[in-house]
């Protein structure tokens, strides 16, 4: 429960904070569901089975993590100069409730 949990809660807080920031378009919406669903489901189970969680493999990962969802948004959206800071306040946001939640 805590994998599903822990991924309903990024889809949620980084969709809203996409939202909030502009991006409305039923496109939009669904490439940040995808990208969060497949980014976070691979960092957790990743964690799961075959990585060690130190906080130094949990920052990389979210650096990862941050950068794959920036290359996929780049490809969708177009780049933009509000696209990288509003990436990583989303993952920023979602990583520190999932730290306090989990």
């Amino acid at each position: 429960m805590r994998l599903f949990g822990a991924c309903t809660m990024t889809v949620l807080i980084e969709t809203m904070l996409f939202v909030l920031c502009g991006i409305r378009s039923r496109n939009g919406i669904t490439a940040v569901i995808c990208a969060n669903i497949v980014t976070n489901l691979a960092m957790n189970l990743s964690f799961r089975l075959f990585l060690p969680f130190t906080p130094l493999s949990a920052a990389a990962a979210e650096i990862l993590v941050t950068a794959a969802e920036y290359a996929i948004y780049t490809r969708v959206f177009g780049a933009s100069r509000r696209l990288l800071p509003v990436t990583v306040l989303a993952n920023a946001l979602s990583c520190g409730a999932g730290v306090l939640l989990f």
